[in-house]
């Protein structure tokens, strides 16, 4: 009898199985690649934004000259040039907005996606509260973020001092 070449059913379904797993771990590696580089892009969207939001305020709140109405979430100061700017959160656009005069409507997006912004000010270590402290007095403003994720709704956290150059004749 002639010898058979080929191969039988048994080792078919083995090599079968054997390529699948190696298969399902590759697909795997990938996925995880991909979401650890959309995690990473996302990171530094969202760090670049801050970056750029928190700059700005840093400039226009340390040249302020006087404070009209301060807020958790909103700001109205004037300028050295004596013209009135207010810097408010906007609660439907989940944006921080920068506008000139006191109506906060429309103005520049600083940032959007933004889950909570605070405003926090400061004589020394105790708070400094509008009308009844003195401009002079106020030492500190501090600054906090959340930016959202674009996605699972989790949020990143930027906070920032910023010390007033207190410029009221």
């Amino acid at each position: 009898m002639a010898k058979q070449k080929g191969f039988t059913l048994i080792e078919i379904i083995a090599v079968l199985l054997i390529v699948a797993v190696v298969a399902t771990v590759s697909g795997m590696a990938i996925v995880t690649g991909v979401k650890g580089y959309l995690f990473a892009t996302d990171n530094v969207s969202i760090t670049q934004k801050a970056q750029m939001a928190l700059t700005r305020i840093n400039r226009e709140l340390m040249e302020l000259a006087d404070v009209t109405s301060a807020e958790q979430s909103r700001v109205t100061y004037r300028k050295l040039d004596d013209t009135t700017t207010t810097l408010y959160f906007s609660d439907p656009d989940d944006t921080i907005n920068i506008v000139s005069g006191e109506n906060p409507s429309g103005g520049d997006m600083l940032v959007d996606r933004v889950g909570l912004f605070q405003l926090t000010y400061y004589k020394g270590q105790e708070p400094w509260v509008i009308g009844t402290d003195d401009i002079r007095d106020l030492s500190t403003i501090r600054i906090e973020l959340h930016i959202e994720r674009s996605e699972g709704g989790l949020s990143v956290t930027f906070a920032t001092r910023i010390t007033p150059r207190n410029n009221k004749d």
